[in-house]
């Protein structure tokens, strides 16, 4: 099958998901599971997954967040000071429901609890950010890990939900 090749574009771009703001579930449903993506740091690109799991907090209009945050190596990462280096921690937060002061529904932060895998010489960080629903319907969490005493050794967070 022959494509016209001013076509093809038109057919690739609604494939490529933005950000798009949802209304965040008030019980969480369909927000917990398996994320994955990178995150920049001053020494390169890194890859990160999440594993969410939500939870009621009962009278408030905000869920618990708690479970693991893992970094892996990635290829973009590849020439920084520490592109081989792997770990995870333990991670507990909140992720809000509805409005609250200058933040909107979907806006999260979570802090490190404990490592499980600890590299030599790597550090945890926290995070906060936004959850929204992409176009194709699936949640991604972007925002900042807020690493070191300044926090601006870290930047740019991106992870999309792929499996429940």
């Amino acid at each position: 099958m022959k494509i016209r090749p001013t076509i093809l574009p038109l057919i690739l771009f609604p494939t490529l998901a933005a950000p798009a703001f949802a209304e965040i579930p008030a019980d969480g449903e369909g927000i917990a599971g398996l994320y994955a993506g990178s995150y920049m740091c001053q020494d390169g690109e890194h890859g990160v997954v999440l594993d969410i799991e939500m939870s009621e907090i009962e009278g408030r209009s905000e869920l618990r967040l708690t479970g693991t945050l893992g970094f892996v190596p990635v290829l973009a990462g590849a020439n920084g000071e520490l592109a081989d280096v792997a770990g995870s921690f333990t991670i507990s937060g909140f992720l809000l429901t509805e409005p609250r002061g200058a933040n909107t529904a979907g806006y999260l932060q979570f802090q490190r609890e404990e490592w499980l895998l600890e590299p030599e010489g790597y550090g945890s960080a926290n995070f906060r950010g936004q959850l929204n629903r992409r176009d194709d319907g699936l949640w991604q969490i972007t925002g900042t890990p807020l690493a070191g005493p300044t926090s601006e050794f870290c930047s740019d967070l991106i992870a999309t939900r792929f499996l429940p």
